[in-house]
């Protein structure tokens, strides 16, 4: 038992939780659902057996009154004959209007049965023939009347004999015959009085074992509730604290790579001034030497690669999360955008680019840093410019649509591997590692500007298909008036 428990315990426990919560809520729901159910069925039966129940008590009063009132026909006829008084007629009278009447209900009572139907028409036979006989024993004992002012007729006392003795044979018949009928519909009442109290004892038992079975599904439901939550409870804890932690490592992520940064930018300048001051030493010299030269000029190059690295990653480490309120200002977009066409426009011409603008005449305003959207933008055209040989186009576009200022930068570079669209965003990464080597580049350029549009509230994505080119575009909500 105890191996069973734990078997189910474990299965219990490798459910997902939102099986279990379905599970747990369907406990109670299906427990009533059964009970209502069971309850409603027994219910009906219960009505049923009282219905037939009920039927049959009224086919048995009906017998009665037929009974009776054929009694009261005979008692009425016999009575007439011994005192020749018209008022022992009268129950002889209501008898005869009495009689069809029940004759018929019990017709119709039992219709459903076609044995007492069948015992019905006999019944319907007998009592005819026995009111026959009261209304010529009743007609005798008028003409017996009639013989006694007429003292010189004869009574016809052979004919009165048989007449009683027939009477009396059909009346007895005819008791009988109700007496069966009556006894038929008795032992169907007791079948049905006990098919009822089976029922009634039955609903009492289920509602019993509902009420138990209900009882203990509510307690399992609870029990079952109670150890989803705590579970819940644990888990959230544990969120908690990984987020904690999680939070302290990227707080000491970003102290470490701004004080790296911060730390790296001074020996990196003093590399760099340096390095240019023997540059120009090494040129002033009567006979230049071309190798301390080209050393020079590489030892140049790396640190300013090595600083642009650090300025970025500094840049990141600064605005890292929401601007402050007092940076945010309305400015037209169209207005950044000129700007920047005026410092791309001679680096197109320098490398063979075409370059184009499309701007609306209207301004665009959004709510924003100038100088860091200035940025991002740039950044795009800067990635556009590399990426795209000579001869090839360059175009900017800023468009409103649906509430959105849209800022596209679409070039007809090399193009983007699918593959690559997905992380092109992140830091550090490189689509094509040696091209970007070649043009200094660290991957850090699209992250740069991802996150100042993040901080803004908009969007930035990118298109591309290889060797076609690529289309990367900034989405700004519009400012507010």
């Amino acid at each position: 038992m105890l191996f069973l428990f734990a078997y189910f315990h474990q299965s219990w426990q490798k459910l997902p939780i939102r099986v279990r919560g379905t599970v747990i809520l369907a406990i109670p729901v299906i427990c009533f659902s059964v009970t209502v159910s069971t309850f409603a069925w027994l219910k009906a039966s219960l009505i049923e057996d009282e219905t037939w129940v009920q039927h049959t008590l009224n086919v048995r009063l009906e017998t009665k009154r037929l009974l009776n009132a054929l009694i009261d026909a005979e008692t009425g006829v016999r009575g007439y004959g011994l005192t020749q008084r018209d008022r022992f007629l009268e129950p002889y009278e209501r008898a005869k209007a009495v009689i069809p009447i029940s004759l018929n209900r019990l017709e119709n009572l039992v219709q459903d049965n076609p044995q007492q139907t069948q015992k019905i028409q006999t019944l319907r036979q007998l009592v005819n023939e026995n009111l026959t006989i009261l209304e010529h024993k009743l007609a005798l004992q008028k003409e017996l009347k009639r013989i006694d002012e007429d003292p010189n007729v004869l009574v016809p006392a052979a004919s009165l004999y048989e007449w009683l003795e027939e009477g009396k044979a059909t009346m007895d018949a005819t008791r009988l015959a109700i007496e069966r009928f009556a006894q038929t519909e008795e032992d169907l009442l007791i079948q049905r009085q006990k098919h009822r109290d089976l029922y009634r004892r039955i609903t009492w038992i289920v509602l019993c074992v509902s009420a138990a079975v209900g009882t203990a599904g509510a307690l399992l439901a609870v029990y079952l509730f109670f150890q989803l939550e705590q579970e819940l409870a644990n888990r959230e804890t544990n969120l908690r604290e990984s987020n904690r932690r999680l939070q302290l490592v990227c707080e000491q992520l970003d102290r470490f790579t701004a004080n790296a940064s911060h730390e790296l930018r001074t020996p990196l300048a003093t590399v760099l001034s340096n390095a240019q001051v023997a540059l120009m030493d090494v040129q002033d010299l009567d006979e230049p030497v071309p190798s301390l030269q080209k050393r020079v000029g590489k030892i140049i190059s790396t640190a300013k690669q090595m600083s642009n690295l650090v300025g970025d990653l500094l840049f990141l480490a600064r605005h890292e999360g929401l601007l402050a309120p007092e940076k945010i200002r309305q400015i037209d977009l169209k207005a950044v955008l000129e700007n920047l066409l005026e410092d791309w426009v001679s680096q197109a011409k320098a490398r063979s680019l075409e370059f184009t603008a499309q701007l609306p005449e209207e301004a665009v305003w959004v709510a924003a840093d100038g100088d860091l959207l200035q940025q991002a933008i740039a950044n795009l055209l800067k990635n556009a410019f590399h990426y795209t040989p000579s001869g090839g186009k360059v175009e900017i576009r800023l468009a409103v649509t649906d509430g959105q200022a849209i800022v596209r930068v679409t070039d007809t570079g090399c193009g983007i591997p699918a593959a690559s669209l997905p992380h092109l965003f992140e830091r550090f990464y490189r689509a094509d590692s040696q091209r970007s080597q070649k043009s200094g580049g660290f991957g850090l350029g699209l992250a740069i500007a991802q996150q100042i549009v993040q901080v803004h509230g908009g969007d930035i994505g990118v298109t591309s298909q290889v060797g076609e080119g690529s289309t990367f575009y900034i989405s700004l909500p519009l400012a507010s008036n």
